[in-house]
């Protein structure tokens, strides 16, 4: 079994932390069966088989440098007549400031500090990860939720360029914001769902920088 967790669906190698992820939920499950009364011990606990060591080295052609990053980024606001301009402020907090596409979806108003000149910074306080209804507590498939890895009170301040400042502020001006005050929001007042964003980006990745232009592989999640 760990074997098989070691590898990827097209049986290439799994990254070191793809594979202790899966280890963790795999150990969890098997503690479950104990509960259950189906086993008397943990197996995993004896076992010290480790897959072999992959190479993390990063290939620099393959990494969005920032003169492809602003063709992506235009690219963005040609896709479909709203959701592309509605969403390029969204993919350009992803870029400049390196946030998570949940933390974006939870950035608010007045967690933005937004000068005339020169450098801001986002307050970052709440996400909005997707999940099935199932599993949320509003019966919703966004929860506010903290922040990953974080105590639920603790915020996280994130300094962003004056790109990125101009790119905030021209966004408000033209969409505002959502009755809650968060910036990025659909027409009805929800969150952009991860097949939307996801999509508009694999549009957006064939105007902005086709796969010929690319030398080695490209990738269709958001800034990746």
């Amino acid at each position: 079994m760990l074997e098989a967790l070691s590898v990827l669906l097209n049986g290439k190698a799994a990254a070191r932390k793809t594979f202790q992820r899966k280890r963790v939920v795999f150990h969890h499950a098997l503690e479950y069966a104990i509960v259950l009364g189906d086993l008397d011990a943990n197996p995993l606990d004896r076992v010290t088989w480790k897959p072999t060591k992959s190479s993390n080295v990063v290939d620099r052609r393959v990494v969005v440098n920032p003169r492809q990053a602003q063709e992506l980024l235009i690219a963005v606001t040609y896709v479909g007549r709203t959701r592309g301009p509605m969403m390029a402020a969204m993919f350009a907090c992803m870029y400049f400031a390196g946030l998570r596409p949940a933390e974006a979806q939870g950035l608010r108003k007045k967690d933005c500090y937004l000068p005339l000149e020169g450098w801001g910074h986002l307050t970052l306080t709440k996400t909005r990860p997707q999940s099935g209804s199932d599993f949320t507590d509003s019966v919703r498939s966004f929860d506010e939720r903290g922040l990953k890895h974080r105590e639920e009170d603790e915020d996280r301040p994130v300094p962003i360029p004056p790109e990125l400042v101009t790119i905030l502020r021209v966004h408000i001006e033209t969409f505002g914001v959502a009755p809650d005050s968060r910036l990025f929001y659909t027409r009805g007042g929800g969150a952009f769902s991860g097949s939307a964003y996801t999509t508009l980006w694999q549009e957006a990745r064939l105007l902005g920088s086709p796969p010929s232009k690319l030398p080695l592989r490209w990738r269709g999640g958001p800034m990746t």
